[in-house]
């Protein structure tokens, strides 16, 4: 089973290595980045589930970091961590997809709880999302084969002679040439028994 990957950015090396320690303790794989730059640079080349973002960074804001997140891989959770909340950050976070948002110092334990839940609410996101993509791929199954079975609806104009059809050009076709264009029926030709018995008359007759 593949471990959880969680990518924290933080521009504290103390504090990066700390809850890098923690969060590894707990069975998830942790990636690392000091800055902005580097974190999305990570998030190019390495499948994560969640980011772990310090809102202070000195490159690139917290902020713009969820930003860039939701836009480009909406499916990862982000938590904002920061030692100067604000009322209007943490509504911008809120407004823009961040799962949640913790003042430092955090409480370890909640903020474990917090990734918890948030692990949790992706693997949830991800199952509907497969689930959904399975019904709409049946969904356009059925209506393929739908679409199939009613080529061939309707009356169609045959000669009662010939046994040729009146095509929409109003053309006469062969019939297994306007069933093949129709349907994905194939033809393979042969002689049923009756016709059997009356060719192999017809060709007696012509021996005598």
């Amino acid at each position: 089973m593949k471990k959880t990957v969680i990518l924290i950015i933080d521009d504290d090396q103390n504090q990066r290595k700390t809850l890098t320690d923690i969060i590894a303790a707990k069975g998830y794989q942790t990636l690392m980045a000091a800055d902005g730059a580097a974190g999305l640079a990570v998030l190019q080349e390495n499948p994560v589930n969640l980011v772990l973002t310090d809102l202070g960074l000195p490159d690139i804001s917290g902020i713009d970091i969820l930003s860039e997140v939701k836009s480009l891989y909406p499916e990862i959770q982000v938590i904002i961590l920061t030692g100067i909340a604000t009322v209007d950050s943490a509504v911008e976070a809120t407004n823009l997809g961040a799962f949640s948002y913790l003042r430092k110092p955090y409480d370890i334990d909640q903020l474990l709880l917090q990734i918890q839940r948030a692990i949790e609410k992706q693997r949830v996101e991800e199952e509907l999302r497969l689930s959904r993509q399975l019904l709409e791929d049946k969904v356009t199954e059925l209506e393929a084969t739908l679409a199939r079975v009613k080529q061939l609806e309707g009356i169609l104009p045959i000669c009662m002679y010939c046994k040729k059809i009146r095509n929409d050009q109003e053309d006469w076709q062969q019939m297994e040439e306007y069933i093949s264009q129709h349907s994905e029926a194939n033809f393979s030709h042969g002689l049923c028994p009756e016709c059997y018995k009356q060719q192999l008359k017809e060709f007696q007759a012509m021996k005598k």
